[in-house]
This record gives structure tokens, C-alpha cells and sequence, in this order.
């Protein structure tokens, strides 16, 4: 049908333009030049103006449609291209996931494109390398390819792995801060370079990138946390501090801060008396015992005490630290091991015989102990067989070789760290018998 509507308009037209041209038969003047003119019938010049304007558009609209069709091709077959490229990654991504690194890395390397052509691509082959246990070809791969895709944070987070897998910090630490630079928003990013930092002892970058994080966090849930973190990475650079006075200062300042953090406390002791300060010292342990009452704070302060031959001091500190926190064990065990050092015999069995001192091995043994000094041996060898137990410490407690964690009773497992065969008795791991026997049972991921 389509076909005798067209010879229908195509007779129609000619026999209009027969018609307009046997009206027009006149001959009129057409200067093709300034010098050259062509008579022509009228009806003729204008059909042929017609025609040839008609010719022209037929040209361009032909010329149109042939651009738009390359263009359609081309696209096509770039639509192609990338459908294979996206299938190609697919399947090395699942034979990444699925622990076949050979597989996926003859995908990635049969496509007709180089791999560093692709970022995609380029941070699978380096997974496969980084899966198989070889980062110097993960290295070699992403060194090679970061120069045509440029900074690219995903793969330069996977060269700071592969040069941390060396034993190259610095070079590890150059990736990742080229990799925050280029995404300064990732959280993740900003918490590698921070531990990278603090690998490597520059604590005042970490405290600083620490900051960073913490302004730009979200999660309520994750703030006590991270702000720990801080104050301890506040802690390390103080500490840091070749000056012994500014470095006190600054863990007093801390410690005033964070109170509940003991380690600012003792270290700020610890420094005042390096720089000869020895009031500023003391005074530091006991601000730190009035926020709790750390062992390793009245130990500083005994010491300190001994060694100005001012004993009597610390016996008060001590009961007066007894008194505030009557529920601490420690502490009135620790006073009953004082006294019982300085010959206060009475007064350490009036702590002892207590019922506020509850059955624990370490009382039985200052019981012991006060036995002892006073001469009564029968009670004190009761007291330290107490305190040993009834196996006199032999057995139990056992203590894992692998993580040091300890439990009553022996299991093939250690519940802490899920390595086989690390549990050792107590008399084993006094006489050095630590030795892994199943080193090659790895801790299982949960």
C-alpha cells in the first residue's frame, strides 16, 4: 500500500511541475555570473531552483541520519563493552569472595583492555595478589596503574596493605595520606591514617587526625569510644615529650580532663619526680586516688613514701583510702600488707579477721604471712596451702600459651582466643613449658 501512495504523490508531482512549466514557458535571463547569463524558460528556472534546493536538504538530512546512525553504533557498541566489562567483574568479584584467586585473575586479564585501564578491575588483580599471599605483586600492579587512573582512594588504601604486608610503614603511610587527601570524608580512611600514625610514633598527627574524626562523627554510639581514643592518644604524645616538667604538665592537664584516666595520673607523677619535683609528684598520686583507687597509684605513693623514710605518711593515706571505699578489696588488703611490712601486727589481724575480707587467695596468704612473722608456723603454713589451694598450685589456674588468658578448668579449646591445644597447667607454665604443640590451628573467624 505504501508503496502505490508514493508512485501516486511521485505522478502527482510530475504532472504538476509538467503543468507549472508549460504555464511558464517564457524565457527569462539567469546570471550564473557577472559575465555569464543563461536564457531559460521561466517555468524551468524556477522547478530547477526547486530541485536543486530540495537536492541540498535531501543531502544534509542524509548527512544527518548517517552521523546519528554512527553515533548509535558507536554506542552500542560501547553498550556492549561495558555489559562485558560488568559481567567480567562480576565474576572475578565472586571468585575473589569465594577464595579463587587464579580464576579471577585470568578473567581480569582476559579482557582485550589493560587492567590498569579500570580502577575496578585494578583493585581486583591486587586482591587477588594481597588473597595469595604475594603484596609485592599487589604493589607492583597498583604502582603500575595508579598513573592512568589517578588517585583513586580505594586502590591506594589497598597499596598502603600491601606495603604494611613488606614491612613498609612509610611507604604505607604515603598511600594512605594520598588516599584521605583525595577523600577527606571517609571515615574509614581517616581512622587507617590515624593508626598509621600512631604505628609509626607521630602522635601528634594522629591526635590531629583523631580530632577530625570525632568532628566529623554521627553515631552517638560510637562517641565514648573515639573519645577515649583520644585522650589516650593525647596520653602517647605527652608522653612523647623530651622535657620532663612540660611533659608533666601536660598529663596533669590531661589527667584533670579525663580523671577516670589513671594512666595520666601516673605518668604525670612519674615526670614531675625525673624532674626533680618530688612534691608535684606525690601530690599528682594522690589527686589520681581520689578518683579511684588504683593499685599501681598506691604503689607510687609507698615507694615514694619509703624512700623519704616517711612511712607513716602512707599508713594514713592508706587508711584514709580504706575508709572512702570500704567496698575495694584490693585496697584493705593492700593496707593489711603495709602494716604487716612496718610491724603494725595487731592492726593488719584487726583488718584480716574482718568479715568485710572476703575468701580470696591473697588474703589467705597475708593471714599467712602475719602467722609467720609472729612465729605461729603451723597456722601460717595453713594459710599459704589456703592460699595455693588444694591442688598447692600445680593445676589450676590453667593459662592459655597463645593469649595468656586463664581458666579453673582445662578444655581443648581456649574460649578467649579459639586456638586448640594452648592451655597449660600451672606448673607447666612456671617450668617453661609454653611451647605451642597445634601452632599451625589458626584462630577461627566468627
Amino acid at each position: 500500500m505504501g508503496y502505490w501512495l508514493t508512485a501516486i504523490a511521485a505522478a502527482a508531482l510530475t504532472i504538476a511541475a509538467g503543468w507549472f512549466f508549460l504555464l511558464n514557458g517564457g524565457p527569462v535571463i539567469v546570471r550564473l555570473a557577472p559575465s555569464h547569463t543563461v536564457a531559460a524558460p521561466l517555468g524551468g528556472a524556477l522547478l530547477g531552483a526547486f530541485f536543486a534546493g530540495g537536492a541540498v536538504v535531501g543531502l544534509l538530512a542524509t548527512a544527518g541520519a548517517g552521523l546519528r546512525g554512527w553515533r548509535a553504533i558507536g554506542a552500542r557498541r560501547r553498550a556492549r563493552r561495558e555489559a562485558r566489562r560488568v559481567e567480567t567483574l562480576a565474576r572475578a568479584h565472586q571468585l575473589v569472595w569465594t577464595g579463587d584467586a587464579a580464576r579471577a585473575r585470568a578473567e581480569l586479564l582476559r579482557a582485550p583492555e589493560p587492567p590498569d585501564s579500570d580502577a575496578s578491575r585494578l583493585a581486583l588483580l591486587a586482591e587477588t595478589h594481597l588473597q595469595e599471599g604475594d603484596p609485592s605483586a599487589a604493589r607492583a600492579v597498583l604502582e603500575g596503574g595508579l598513573p592512568q587512573v589517578g588517585q583513586e582512594p580505594r586502590l591506594l588504601d589497598l597499596l598502603a596493605q600491601a606495603a604494611e604486608a613488606l614491612g613498609d610503614r612509610r611507604a604505607a603511610l604515603d598511600a594512605l595520606q594520598r588516599a584521605h587527601t583525595a577523600l577527606p570524608t571517609s571515615p574509614r580512611l581517616a581512622a587507617r591514617l590515624r593508626d598509621g600514625y600512631a604505628a609509626t610514633g607521630r602522635w601528634e598527627e594522629a591526635v590531629a587526625m583523631q580530632a577530625d574524626i570525632l568532628l566529623r562523627l554521627r553515631s552517638p554510639a560510637l562517641l565514648a569510644p573515639e573519645r577515649e581514643r583520644l585522650v589516650g592518644l593525647r596520653y602517647e604524645a605527652s608522653l612523647a615529650e623530651p622535657d620532663d616538667l612540660r611533659a608533666a604538665r601536660q598529663l596533669h592537664g590531661l589527667a584533670r580532663e579525663a580523671p577516670e584516666f589513671v594512666p595520666a595520673w601516673v605518668s604525670a607523677g612519674d615526670r614531675y619526680a625525673r624532674a626533680g619535683r618530688s612534691f608535684h609528684a606525690r601530690r599528682a598520686w594522690k589527686r589520681g586516688l581520689r578518683q579511684r583507687p588504683a593499685a599501681v597509684l598506691l604503689d607510687r605513693v609507698d615507694a615514694h613514701d619509703n624512700a623519704a623514710g616517711q612511712s607513716a605518711r602512707t599508713t594514713r593515706l592508706f587508711r584514709r583510702v580504706a575508709a572512702r571505699h570500704p567496698e575495694d578489696v584490693g585496697v584493705t588488703l593492700r593496707l593489711a600488707r603495709h602494716l604487716l611490712a612496718h610491724e603494725a601486727f595487731d592492726e593488719a589481724a584487726g583488718i584480716l579477721d574482718t568479715g568485710a575480707v572476703p575468701v580470696v587467695p591473697q588474703a589467705d596468704a597475708l593471714r599467712g604471712e602475719l602467722a609467720r612473722a609472729r612465729g605461729d608456723t603451723a597456722a601460717a603454713a595453713n594459710g599459704f596451702a589456703r592460699a595455693l589451694g588444694a591442688d598447692l598450685g600445680l593445676t589450676a589456674p590453667w593459662r592459655c600459651a597463645a593469649c595468656t588468658a586463664t581458666t579453673a578448668t582445662w578444655t581443648a579449646r581456649c574460649s578467649a582466643c579459639g586456638r586448640w591445644d594452648t592451655l597449660r597447667a600451672a606448673s607447666e607454665d612456671a617450668g617453661g613449658s609454653s611451647s605451642l604443640t597445634s601452632d599451625s590451628l589458626i584462630r577461627p573467624e566468627r
